[in-house]
């Protein structure tokens, strides 16, 4: 098997505090993707790793002494334009703190997210939590943009009148994809995902539901707020990395690590 890619950049796995190098806001991530390759190889032990993980530096002099500092056992990327290691690497998800390089990636079409350094609870060392929000994340932005040019109401008959025509896919569905594909490979996959999201129960939150079925993606928690605040529920799960296409959703509520995806009609 073919593992799948995840690119983060060397400014989202380390920081620096007080002129000293910290292990950065997406450290947990990648330290929990690996307990999946250490824990998948047991199961299978014929595929050597299912996550690849290669970092792209911003200082190659300063990233080389963290990760032996560190003794992170990590692909190194060579220093390039962005959009050359992704079209180099072609990963399934980009993780940053530089807005900019995301909002290029999201733009020539992969999946990636922007980072933001502080600091978060401490994480489960024996299961990978990753939550997603729906619209422009799971999602297309095809129904936020019918509540951004007529309002929630045409939004909320938009979705009744759709119910059962399935949503386009968002940016992030292919890292999706790869753990529902892990997932279902071993049942003892220590995967566990979870859907956060601002719709309803009724219509928006059916048809939501419809969609994954549909692409054949099984979610182990969906949680429809009826637009209430996230952060109860995310402290709860705690995961490893939550994503959203509003900032305000992603600000590390309740020292939960949020992930903004510049993707859609909100992000215009």
């Amino acid at each position: 098997m073919t593992p799948f890619t995840i690119a983060v950049s060397s400014c989202a796995l380390f920081r620096q505090e007080n002129g000293e190098t910290a292990l950065g806001v997406a450290y947990p991530l990648v330290k929990a993707l690996k307990m999946v390759n250490q824990s998948m190889s047991e199961m299978d032990p014929t595929v050597e790793e299912w996550f690849k993980i290669v970092v792209i530096p911003t200082n190659m002099d300063h990233f080389k002494k963290s990760v032996e500092n560190y003794n992170l056992k990590i692909e190194i990327a060579c220093e390039k334009p962005i959009l050359e290691h992704l079209e180099e690497i072609k990963p399934i998800l980009f993780l940053s703190t530089n807005a900019q390089n995301v909002r290029e990636a999201i733009s020539a079409g992969y999946g990636a997210a922007t980072m933001f350094q502080q600091d978060y609870d401490e994480h489960s060392d024996e299961e990978l939590r990753v939550a997603f929000d729906g619209d422009g994340v799971l999602f297309s932005d095809e129904s936020e943009k019918v509540t951004a040019k007529k309002g929630l109401e045409a939004f909320c008959q938009n979705e009744r009148d759709k119910e059962d025509t399935s949503l386009a896919l968002g940016p992030l569905s292919m890292f999706f994809k790869a753990l529902v594909q892990l997932q279902k490979s071993h049942k003892k996959s220590p995967i566990r995902t979870y859907l956060v999201t601002s719709r309803g129960t009724t219509s928006p939150g059916i048809r939501a539901l419809k969609t994954l079925k549909e692409n054949n993606l099984e979610i182990n928690e969906a949680f429809f707020l009826c637009g209430a605040h996230k952060g109860p529920v995310l402290k709860a799960i705690n995961p490893h990395i939550f994503f959203d296409d509003q900032k305000k959703h992603v600000a590390l509520q309740n020292r939960v690590i949020g992930a903004h995806v510049p993707y859609g009609v909100r992000n215009k």
